[in-house]
């Protein structure tokens, strides 16, 4: 819009493209009133508009739309105890896990997180082949609702209790296109799947810029896609709720003390989805390995140059 200063994230960006170079920022759209108003790629031949790029936890935000969905559908409550059938036994302490403590993150089962760290908990959960059976293996090292651990293994039951929901895994990603990615014309998107059919929903959702900045733009329209109500009303400002564990932290996305409307979805080394209602703005920044420190600047000026605006 004219009446935003783009100089400064003009210039924020092209810094951050590090003229194509290792590391950068890959790509930036902008999303103002619901229209594009921005969009930029690096200068490497490899990032481009038609780019699948990865979503690292930046699917953590797609988990939760799609509870979100079920949600309304009448499928599944938040407050309902998580359906795992391994903390079925009698007096099982995880008895009393809800899915709104695995959105939390807050569930207190115990658990190492890094896909680098060789001996942790996401690296064998993902290699034994059913890794929402080995998160349900998990023992209770906290109360449920009390203490803050950022988990991919909570997305994973996540997704697992989802498909048990709607029948099995292998009706998932029928029910992911029909009732999310179709409906916002987000195509294409590459899941990863474990050998027992669950989807990896804490970081496997990849696909273009334009197409997250979608996802964005359906939270920015608390939920309604051209008319229609995706997820339930309300949903949006439960996501944005902080959780008791963690201030910061609401229902799979991330929030910001210093700018209360706003909220993120995140992955690691600089992909995030910003969405920030008072200024009708959300964004995406996509980097390469190692790119956080370039793309914080990148965030920063848009954040900033919006909300400057007369």
């Amino acid at each position: 819009p004219n009446e935003v200063d783009s100089s400064t994230i003009d210039e924020a960006i092209e810094e951050a493209f590090n003229d194509g170079g290792e590391p950068r920022v890959r790509a930036v759209v902008i999303v103002h009133g619901g229209e594009i108003v921005y969009e930029r790629y690096s200068p490497s031949p490899q990032d481009g508009p038609s780019t699948v790029m990865p979503s690292f936890s930046m699917a953590k935000g797609i988990t939760s739309a799609l509870v979100g969905i079920l949600v309304r559908q009448g499928r599944l409550d938040v407050d309902d105890p998580a359906a795992v059938t391994a903390w079925e036994g009698e007096d099982d302490p995880r008895a009393g896990i809800t899915i709104e403590h695995l959105l939390h993150m807050s569930s207190g089962l115990e658990w190492v997180q890094g896909s680098e760290v060789r001996d942790s908990d996401l690296v064998r959960a993902v290699t034994s082949g059913d890794a929402a059976g080995y998160v349900a293996s998990r023992e209770l090292v906290s109360e449920p609702g009390t203490t803050f651990s950022y988990s991919d293994g909570n997305s994973i039951l996540l997704d697992r209790i989802m498909a048990d929901a709607i029948g099995s895994p292998t009706n998932f990603r029928p029910f992911m296109d029909e009732q999310l990615f179709d409906k916002l014309g987000m195509a294409p998107v590459h899941l990863e799947f474990d050998e027992a059919g669950t989807w990896l929903g804490g970081y496997a959702a990849d696909t273009t810029a334009r197409n997250f900045a979608k996802l964005g733009l359906l939270y920015l329209r608390d939920g309604v896609w051209e008319d229609e109500r995706i997820l339930p009303e309300g949903w949006v400002e439960y996501t944005r709720t902080p959780s008791t564990a963690n201030p910061i932290y609401g229902a799979h996305w991330w929030l910001d003390p210093e700018r209360p409307e706003v909220f993120y979805a995140v992955g690691v080394d600089g992909q995030v989805i910003t969405v920030d209602p008072e200024h009708d703005l959300t964004f995406v920044h996509l980097a390469t390995d190692g790119g956080s420190d370039l793309a914080l600047p990148v965030a920063d000026a848009i954040l900033n140059a919006f909300a400057a605006a007369p």
